[in-house]
C-alpha cells in the first residue's frame, strides 16, 4: 500500500474530511462500476455507491491491510451492498431471451466500414449477453477482466473459495459462447 493511501486511510479513520475525499475520489469510479455490473439501474447505482462509502467509513476500523488490500476490502463491501439490494428487491437474475443474441449475418463481416459495423454489433451482442448473466457471474467477469483482479482477490471480495473460481469463469465463458452461438 502506498504511503499516501495509508495516510489518507488513517486520516479518514480519525474523521478528517481530506481522508474521506481522497478515498472517494480514488475509488469512487471503481465502486460505481462494480455496483453497476450487478444492479444496472442508474438511480440505484448512485444511491448504492453512496451507501458503500458510508458503510466503509463507518467500519474503517475493521480494515486489516494484512488480510486484504483497501480496494479489495472496499470491493467486498460494494459487492455485498449490491447483492443485498438485489435480494431485497427479488432481482436475483435477469430474464434471458436467447433469440435476441444471435450473431450477425455473415454478410456483415466484410471490409472496412462494414467490418467496423460488424465489430460494433458483436460488442453490442456481447454486452447484451453479459447483461443476461446472474449478478454474481457479471461481477466475476468484471473483477477478472475489467479490473484485472487475481482469483485470490476475487475470492476475498465475493467471500468464496479461490479454487473453484477458475472453473466458474470457464463455465461463464461457455455460457456466453452458447448465448452468442459461437462454435468452438
Amino acid at each position: 500500500m502506498a504511503d499516501q493511501e495509508k495516510q489518507m486511510i488513517l486520516a479518514a479513520q480519525r474523521g478528517q474530511a481530506d481522508g474521506y475525499k481522497y478515498l472517494m475520489d480514488r475509488y469512487g469510479r471503481q465502486v460505481q462500476l462494480l455496483v453497476a455490473q450487478m444492479v444496472g439501474d442508474v438511480r440505484d447505482v448512485e444511491e448504492l455507491t453512496q451507501d458503500v462509502f458510508v458503510r466503509a467509513f463507518r467500519h474503517l476500523s475493521d480494515f486489516d491491510p494484512e488480510r486484504a488490500s483497501f480496494p479489495t476490502w472496499l470491493s467486498r463491501i460494494a459487492y455485498n451492498t449490491a447483492l443485498n439490494h438485489l435480494r431485497s428487491r427479488g432481482l436475483a437474475s435477469m430474464p434471458l431471451d436467447e433469440e435476441r443474441y444471435r450473431p450477425p449475418d455473415g454478410a456483415l463481416w466484410a471490409q472496412d466500414e462494414e467490418e467496423t459495423a460488424a465489430r460494433n454489433e458483436r460488442l453490442m451482442l456481447l454486452d447484451k449477453a453479459i447483461e443476461s448473466l446472474r449478478p454474481e457471474e457479471r461481477t466475476l467477469l468484471h473483477l477478472h477482466y475489467y479490473e484485472e483482479r487475481s482469483l485470490a482477490e476475487i475470492a476475498e471480495v465475493m467471500d468464496v473459495a479461490a479454487g473453484p473460481l477458475a472453473s466458474r469463469l470457464q463455465r461463464i465463458r461457455q455460457k456466453l459462447k452458447k448465448l452468442l452461438k459461437i462454435e468452438d
